[in-house]
């Protein structure tokens, strides 16, 4: 049986309550928020895979894990993605630096070690917290920018989605501790 997986970067629980907060602001909007508990960053997207698919995907997590240290990550801004005029979610965009784009080429180099193929997509790392139906978001814009929002990445994740009708629910597959 196949599973939808992805690589993440957990969030703290304060940076989580925070961006939950702005349900407030848009209150008048028909959005879907997020779960507490989904909240994440995604570092690599790697679709359906079989077992044998998932254990390539592990090792490489894991190997990926002691090769990179803790860094700090912030959240820059609240953006309409994943397109301004098409929009669907609203984004908390994360500055992109240097640990970052390490954490993303370390893992994909390390992805392709154990046999698994990648498809090319442009890295934006991002924080969905709440999605439209329909076009409740046509015309509408913010860009807010957030403050006191850096945090420490010590970890990365093997997440499973599990798409069921109007359903989204994610498993922790294994979670594997940044080298210090």
């Amino acid at each position: 049986m196949k599973k939808r997986i992805f690589i993440a970067m957990d969030l703290p629980d304060e940076i989580k309550r925070e961006l939950l907060s702005y349900e407030k602001r848009w209150r008048n909007l028909h959005v879907k928020w997020t779960n507490f508990y989904k909240l994440h960053i995604t570092v690599s997207f790697l679709g359906e895979v079989d077992r044998s698919g998932l254990e390539a995907i592990l090792s490489a997590a894991k190997k990926t894990s002691s090769e990179i240290k803790s860094f700090d990550a912030c959240l820059d801004r609240i953006v309409l993605g994943p397109d301004p005029v098409q929009a669907k979610m609203f984004w908390a965009t994360v500055l992109i630096d240097a640990n970052l784009i390490k954490l993303k080429r370390v893992m994909e180099q390390n992805l392709k070690f154990y046999g698994f193929e990648l498809e090319k997509a442009e890295f934006k790392p991002h924080v969905t917290f709440a999605r439209a139906r329909g076009n409740q978001l046509k015309g509408k814009q913010t860009n807010i920018v957030l403050r006191n929002m850096k945090f420490k990445v010590e970890g990365i994740e093997v997440m499973e989605s599990q798409l069921r009708p109007n359903i989204e629910k994610h498993k922790l597959v294994e979670s594997f501790k940044l080298a210090s």
